[in-house]
């Protein structure tokens, strides 16, 4: 008897993950791999339709590999909103969580407890009952989530674990115990090791530590995520700080949100030569990047790394010290030794708040907020931080046009939104890329002939699962597993705006993740098949 499959999407052109042009197929789905892929003709009844339980009509549209998140912070955010809807409705399939540093495990009970309090202070409430990856994994896994989670550990979480927010190099034996933390981690099934290195702890260690660290998951077969020292007035020191840890370490390189910010923007030609140089001499540098002009981090990060040693409380305390004020001031406008502040040179009126307890600041720049105060709009930030939330999040306009198309055209650069797997229900004024990356990427093929279609496909399903080791995910094949993404290709657009930015994409027919119809004519069924993938 002919094999019934559980799911058949006839008709569509097909691109297949690889890069080379679109070809019809119709294709086989069951259990929650792919079972067939037939070459079709147009117009011609599938040889597959009739031996289906369900049958998805895919005539006029283009069906791809689900696609892949490379840089995502939905660590936490899966359990707070297991739908993941921004991302499932833009056809995320797989998002790759813990970067920049920060990783959901290892906890200890006290920075269990601060991540709680954190929560907290963002009106979240979590109930942090893991220490490990693999903890973490069982937690994610039993409650259900909606796409697939590849996890990373994170340096700083790390080293809090073993140092706490301490400004100083580690000792022996602090250096070996936060080896075998990244150890363990690895062997729980993460992917490799991330930095974020413009962020505290990361930024009070040394090269030489980062190495050092960063070995651990290389000898158990890790990738170097990093989100630079500098991104600006020190880029290229930056970048080679990255290739030394990739070539000393002996391991993958992939370079966090690529991007010329603030005095760097206009510098791409010199960018892309250091990091071709540098895969001519065979390390292997990649890179993700999200095609919008604007960044999102933290309002503390605008703050000198001195100012946040001790912790919050210190950092709240200082912040609010009279007699401290004009040195923090004169330290925000400049550059300290050891930090390339990236934002020194970006006006206030540049900063937009996305996400504090007071909602009235949401969506206003700081200058703004100084204006109506009637203070100056340093102080503005320090009373944010020291008397609302020093956990407050901004969106910041630092990067120009020109340099996201040149940058998102090189072959070493694959997507990654940076944001995490938001919703409506949790409120604030997010970075619109939370709801839009993937399919703005696709309208950078579309209207802007930035790369071929076929191209912005590959960067966001092929390469990504090649990067990251995926041998059964992120093409096409038959035996892969059936992440899925119908859309239309003359339609797909983003229309979150960084003033209303809770905006679903459109042009998304269907997402299949693990074989299970998860979003129909683009709206979300309520499926949770998404799983924990382990290394």
């Amino acid at each position: 008897m002919a094999e019934t499959f559980d799911l058949v999407i006839t008709g569509g052109k097909v691109l297949d993950g690889t890069g080379v042009p679109w070809y019809y197929a119709d294709l086989g789905v069951t259990g929650d791999r792919l079972a067939a892929v037939v070459k079709a003709r147009p117009g011609e009844e599938s040889p597959l339709a009739g031996r289906a339980r369900a049958v998805i009509d895919a005539r006029g549209f283009t069906v791809a590999p689900g696609f892949i998140d490379a840089h995502s912070h939905s660590d936490l955010t899966v359990l707070l909103n297991p739908t993941a809807d921004a991302k499932i409705r833009q056809g995320v399939t797989t998002e790759v969580v813990a970067q920049c540093g920060t990783s959901p495990a290892p906890y200890t009970d006290a920075t269990a407890a601060r991540t709680e309090a954190m929560l907290r202070a963002q009106g979240r409430d979590l109930r942090v009952d893991w220490r490990t990856f693999g903890e973490y994994a069982e937690r994610v896994e039993a409650e259900g989530v909606s796409l697939n989670v590849v996890g990373l550990v994170g340096h700083g979480t790390v080293r809090l674990a073993v140092m706490g927010p301490d400004a100083r190099r580690p000792t022996a034996d602090e250096l070996a115990r936060m080896q075998g933390l990244i150890a363990a981690a690895m062997d729980d099934g993460v992917f490799g090791f991330s930095t974020g290195l413009i962020y505290v702890p990361g930024s009070y260690s040394e090269t030489e530590e980062v190495v050092d660290l960063a070995r651990a998951a290389a000898e158990k077969g890790g990738i170097y995520f990093t989100h630079m020292r500098s991104e600006g007035a020190g880029l290229f020191r930056a970048v080679a700080e990255a290739i030394r840890v990739g070539r000393e370490a002996r391991m993958p390189v992939q370079i966090s949100h690529l991007k010329c910010a603030g005095p760097s923007q206009g510098q791409t030609a010199r960018l892309i030569e250091q990091i071709e140089t540098a895969r001519a001499e065979g390390v292997e540098v990649t890179a993700d990047q999200y095609p919008y002009t604007a960044g999102s981090t933290g309002l503390a990060a605008l703050l000198p790394p001195w100012v946040h040693e001790g912790g919050n409380d210190e950092t709240r305390r200082r912040v609010m010290d009279p007699a401290l004020r004009p040195k923090i001031k004169a330290d925000m406008k400049g550059s300290l030794p050891g930090w390339d502040n990236d934002f020194g040179t970006v006006p206030l009126s540049h900063v937009l708040i996305s996400s504090c307890p007071d909602k009235s600041l949401e969506g206003k720049n700081v200058q703004e907020i100084a204006d109506a105060w009637k203070i100056d709009a340093y102080d503005a930030v320090f009373d944010i931080l020291g008397k609302i939330s020093v956990g407050t999040h901004t969106v910041i306009h630092l990067v120009n046009e020109d340099d996201v198309r040149t940058l998102m055209s090189q072959e070493f650069v694959m997507l990654g939104s940076d944001a995490s797997c938001v919703s409506p229900r949790l409120g604030g004024k997010p970075h619109p890329r939370s709801y839009g990356t993937f399919v703005r990427a696709l309208r950078y093929a579309r209207e802007f002939g930035v790369y071929p279609l076929a191209t912005a496909v590959h960067k966001m399903t092929g390469f990504p699962a090649a990067k990251l080791g995926l041998q059964d995910r992120g093409l096409i094949r038959c035996d892969f597993f059936a992440d899925l993404v119908v859309f239309d290709p003359e339609t797909v657009a983003d229309t979150a705006t960084y003033a209303d930015p809770h905006q679903f994409a459109v042009g998304i027919r269907q997402v299949i993740v693990n074989g299970r119809l998860t979003v129909n004519d683009g709206q979300h069924t309520g499926v949770r098949a998404g799983r924990v993938l382990r290394r």
